[in-house]
């Protein structure tokens, strides 16, 4: 009996780490550090609906004057899109910094850093440590004189930057929520459902 007990809970853990390691995308701690460069960002790889990438961004101040950015890319198949940004950790001091996360089409980051256009972006936002848990994918899309979005991005590739923007060091762990675009059909029922649901309330 207690073999059993035994085998169940070994199953188990590794179950558990499987689950975890299959929506793992990149972790700095196990993979090591993501690209710095925005012409030459690291290829990602999603693994199916939730996405993980786990870093850590330095500021310069703290760096020996050397800021440390991170560049990535994936694409997101036909049939897909890329419908939620979740932020499920950032770890920061002092509590009020913020960090900065920007996002572009395209395989490489289409400007520089050290002279940003914000114009060439499809977005970018400012997280905190207030934004942990929420999805800030729409946030992005309202950076200012970016070229907006609103909604899911739709199949394509992106690549995103990622960084502090003050003298602090800030951990990350970034959910991309990739999730099969609806059928036309399924859209239509989605419809039909919520008119019938009117008609019996009134």
């Amino acid at each position: 009996m207690n073999k059993q007990l035994v085998i169940c809970a070994t199953a188990a853990v590794a179950l558990a780490a499987t689950t975890a390691s299959a929506d793992l995308m990149w972790d700095e701690a196990i993979d090591g550090d993501l690209s710095g460069d925005y012409l030459n960002p690291t290829q990602l790889f999603t693994k199916g609906v939730n996405n993980h990438v786990i870093f850590t961004t330095v500021g310069a101040e703290a760096n020996g004057g050397n800021q440390d950015r991170e560049y990535f890319t994936f694409e997101v198949a036909v049939g897909y899109q890329l419908s939620a940004i979740i932020l499920d950790a950032f770890e920061t001091d002092p509590e009020t910094n913020l960090g900065f996360i920007g996002v572009a089409e395209g395989s490489v980051f289409p400007t520089s850093p050290e002279n940003a256009d914000p114009t060439t972006l499809l977005g970018y936002t400012l997280p905190g440590i207030n934004n942990v848990g929420n999805d800030i994918l729409q946030d992005m899309g309202n950076g200012a004189a970016s070229q907006g979005f609103s909604g899911p991005l739709g199949a394509g590739t992106y690549t995103f930057w990622a960084q502090e923007t003050g003298p602090s060091t800030d951990n990350w762990d970034l959910n991309f929520v990739v999730t099969e675009v609806p059928a036309p059909g399924a859209l239509a029922l989605l419809g039909l459902g919520g008119l019938v649901a009117r008609r019996r309330r009134a």
